[in-house]
């Protein structure tokens, strides 16, 4: 398993269409990477997050770079005053509920 973290701070006002271009561009994606999960959170000082879980770094690699949709892809960036980190993470453990 491979995920990456990006944060965002948003330029004032645009909150609603970021949210809306980013459900879009990560509903592209699962579209073509179903096994792909994703989370968009904000934090209490208001900076977007995204935790995306992709089955693998090279699935990671080519999604991003050859299924976009570029349309939304441009919408979420017209959003963004900084893209503040993009985080590769491998994925070590994962412990699950108990039932």
């Amino acid at each position: 398993m491979y995920l990456t973290l990006y944060q965002w701070r948003l330029k004032p006002g645009k909150e609603q269409k970021f949210i809306e271009a980013w459900t879009r561009v990560t509903s592209h994606l699962q579209n073509n990477t179903p096994q792909v999960s994703a989370k968009l959170l904000r934090t209490v000082q208001g900076q977007y997050l995204a935790l995306i879980e992709w089955p693998s770094q090279k699935d990671w690699e080519t999604q991003t770079t050859h299924n976009i949709d570029s349309l939304a892809q441009h919408e979420l960036m017209s959003c963004v005053e900084e893209l503040e980190s993009l985080i590769p993470m491998e994925c070590i453990k994962t412990l699950t509920p108990l039932s």
